[in-house]
């Protein structure tokens, strides 16, 4: 069967039955033979990719009669106070979904697939909200500014024409390509859009290829069109170079004054083997009063004015990027590798935090001084971690005792997080491996150890202590805070954790409400489900000049001090405290330049995550295809209407088990309860199932399918049941004893917030 004849029956059908349908369900309604299956795939792109059908939820319907949207001029937009301005978020169109949102000041605002004109995700527009019962709804009135005129993506033919579909999927349309150059299908380009096309007419946005980046699925290539879809800068500008080349290595005789010389104190550095830029050192006496901690940072503001071109560059790039086999830095490497790096047996200089303990991890003193340093050892956190664990090491005596006793406290220290309310998740990331000739070979997950731990505890102390004190000293500062949860998503989370035995009151404190919940979780298992989930119900951190708590830490007052390397926000910390605190300093940084700059952080921030999901997608799905036609074991760890999230065993992934190819197939979603129950079976598939499953296909995601094999569908043999919980306050939860667990202000944590990749997404933010 032709084209033309698919395309007719296709029509025929829709003519005659406008309900959407899937394409398993279409094959058999067509009397389709096997042989014909790829064409009439082919045929649905098509014709979804030219707006005559439209794809929602896995399924297809017939285009909505089409309506001439009504255009404001951009002057009137500003003019007209009716109308509002926000960022377009494509995230449920790239999940087949009609509807899309537009984040603002004033909140979020729906916007139905007809209401968005030729929108793009992250573009700036203008909207006006509808009048009617709900508030949240709007129109897209006018573009305002495009968030990418130049896009990533793969070349593929769709009837003997160049497409370019963009590696982004919330790039949510196809391109027509009007000069390919000489890229061929499957090639990795770079397209610069020169019309966006209209959903009105069906028209598809085309642009030109303006580089070929080579072969999909290359791990150079894809890390490549990530940086290059996410607009981020590979080099320095030149002047920018010639400044930091200008920059003397050596430290003076006059660079001495008004430092506390400390190169006399037993000094080490804990980070992963491969670090090349070290940012923070410790110094650690114990005795029969208590202890005596140094954290000592780098103090890139001696070489870093706030006048200098090093800063206008960073004040741009926000914060340093951080992917497999690839660093976009924030300073040059001559100043983060080499000038202010806390390399072994070199004098460097630093700003210092001091803090005195009594056995109980009391704090009875702390200052803040300008010092020069000299490291003594670089250790990593392997080493560091095999000693804690009892295995042989070459580590000196001093050395152990050190560690040792560090160890001690950041034990007391945990104990007192854990009673000012601080919140751990259990999420450990994927790590790649990879060969000798840089190809992606294994994915695996990493681990939060002692050594993480340790270091995390003792940077949380010297963050603090700054943000306390420039809130005494400082007419205006930058604060890390994390807002608390929202009342609403805690009701609806309490709501379905009782479908799955777990008791939680968001009415109590919730701080310690969530420590009991992830203390008292059996297994594993629950934290690999609920974790995220949970952490989904909480908001994210972020900078901001206005005083405000860190929820998820339990603190008060919290900042970022600690990289200065890779943050900027740590970097402008440290000249509020050369103005304010060390009274070293005669420079300025007022409230409308910190706001501005935590604006610019807060966005590069979210930048970066983004960019980093992207490529771990491309990367996993990479990897992936390789295993197609491959049986796992797995188990359910999410659902949405129309499917099952899987995450494998064997391999840290997630795929996407769709309903429709289950026995007893139609399914009844309860959303309450994340569960899909089958009309004609009364079988339910739930979050911690356990299944078998067969990859399918990997393209856009990982597809599974059920194996035909017995048990490929066990439902998780619970522990306990909603009563059998022994009702317990979250006050006397506190002396629950944790386990090992991750904190909630980033995804990716120890306290070396914004570490270089490879040294672990968890030391990155916090």
């Amino acid at each position: 069967m032709n084209k033309k004849d698919v395309n007719s029956l296709l029509i025929n059908h829709f003519n005659a039955d406008k309900q959407p349908i899937s394409y398993e369900a279409l094959v058999p309604r067509l009397r389709l033979a096997r042989r014909d299956k790829a064409e009439l795939k082919k045929e649905l792109e098509r014709m979804v990719a030219s707006g005559e059908l439209i794809k929602r939820r896995g399924r297809f319907s017939p285009a909505p009669p089409k309506k001439a949207p009504k255009i404001i001029p951009r002057a009137d937009v500003k003019a007209n106070m009716r109308f509002i301005e926000g960022k377009f978020d494509a995230t449920p169109l790239s999940r087949d979904q009609s509807f899309a949102f537009v984040r603002t000041d004033a909140g979020d605002y729906f916007v139905d697939f007809e209401d968005m004109l030729n929108a793009f995700h992250n573009d700036l527009v203008a909207i006006e909200a509808i009048k009617g019962r709900t508030k949240d709804r709007a129109i897209v009135r006018k573009i305002l500014k495009r968030s990418n005129e130049t896009m990533a993506g793969d070349i593929k033919y769709l009837n003997h024409k160049p497409i370019f579909v963009c590696s982004n999927p919330k790039i949510h349309r196809w391109f027509e390509v009007t000069d390919i150059l000489d890229a061929k299908e499957n090639d990795k380009v770079v397209l610069e859009v020169t019309n966006w096309g209209s959903i009105y007419s069906g028209k598809l946005p085309y642009g030109k290829v303006i580089e070929v980046l080579g072969p999909s699925g290359d791990v150079e290539v894809e890390l490549l069109a990530v940086l290059r879809q996410y607009q981020l800068p590979l080099e320095f500008p030149v002047d920018v170079i010639a400044e930091t080349d200008a920059l003397k290595q050596k430290i003076e005789a006059k660079d001495f004054r008004e430092r506390e010389d400390l190169r006399g104190l037993f000094t080490f550095t804990i980070d992963p083997a491969s670090a090349k830029d070290f940012d923070d050192a410790i110094s650690l006496e114990a005795d029969s009063q208590g202890y005596k901690l140094w954290v000592h940072i780098a103090d890139v503001s001696h070489f870093v004015s706030l006048d200098s071109l090093i800063f206008k560059e960073a004040a741009k790039r926000g914060n340093s990027f951080y992917f497999p086999k690839q660093v976009i830095p924030m300073l040059p490497a001559r100043l983060s590798n080499q000038i202010c790096s806390l390399r072994p047996n070199e004098e460097k200089l630093c700003l210092s935090v001091f803090t005195q303990f009594d056995l109980k991890g009391n704090i009875r003193n702390q200052k803040l001084v300008q010092s020069v340093i000299r490291s003594d050892h670089r250790l990593n956190y392997e080493e560091v971690d095999a000693y804690f664990d009892g295995k042989d090491s070459q580590l000196s005596p001093t050395l152990k005792r050190t560690l040792s006793d560090a160890l001690k406290l950041s034990k007391l220290l945990s104990q007192r997080r854990i009673s000012e309310g601080y919140i751990f998740f259990d999420l450990p990331e994927i790590q790649y491996e990879y060969d000798d000739e840089g190809l992606l070979v294994e994915l695996g997950l990493d681990s939060e150890t002692d050594g993480h731990k340790l270091i995390e505890n003792f940077m949380l102390v010297a963050n603090e202590y700054v943000a306390k004190r420039l809130k005494q000293l400082a007419p205006a500062t930058l604060y890390r805070i994390h807002e608390n949860p929202d009342p609403q998503k805690l009701e609806r989370l309490g709501s379905l954790l009782s479908h799955h035995g777990m008791s939680f009151d968001p009415h109590e404190d919730p701080n310690l409400s969530l420590q009991y919940l992830l203390n008292s979780m059996p297994n594993k298992d629950y934290h690999m489900v609920f974790d995220r989930i949970i952490l989904r119900s909480m908001k994210k951190a972020k900078y901001t000049i206005q005083e405000e708590r860190h929820f998820g830490l339990g603190l008060e007052n919290y900042t970022h001090f600690t990289s200065p390397i890779r943050r900027l926000c740590d970097l402008c910390i440290h000249h509020l405290c050369k103005i304010y605190l060390l009274k070293t300093s005669k420079a300025s940084l007022n409230a409308f330049q910190l706001r501005n700059h935590a604006q610019t952080a807060n966005e590069q921030e979210l930048l970066a995550d983004e960019a980093e999901r992207s490529l771990e997608r491309i990367y996993s799905l990479a990897f992936m295809k390789k295993k197609v036609g491959e049986r796992f074991n797995g188990t359910v760890i999410s659902t949405r209407r129309d499917a099952l999230i899987v995450r494998l065993a064997e391999i840290p992934v997630t795929g996407v088990l769709k309903t429709d190819t289950l026995k007893g197939s139609p399914f009844t979603y309860h959303e309450q309860a994340m569960m899909h129950a089958s009309n004609l079976t009364g079988n339910y598939y739930q979050l911690l199932d356990k299944v078998i499953v067969d990859i399918m296909d990997v393209s856009d995601d990982i597809y599974l399918e059920l194996a035909p094999v017995p048990g490929a569908h066990t439902h998780y043999a619970a522990k306990f049941s909603p009563h059998s919980f022994k009702r317990v306050s979250p006050r006397q939860s506190k002396e629950i004893k944790p386990k090992r667990l991750k904190r909630i202000d980033e995804r990716r944590g120890s306290d070396k917030i914004v570490r270089d990749k490879k040294k672990s997404k968890k030391t990155r933010k916090r």
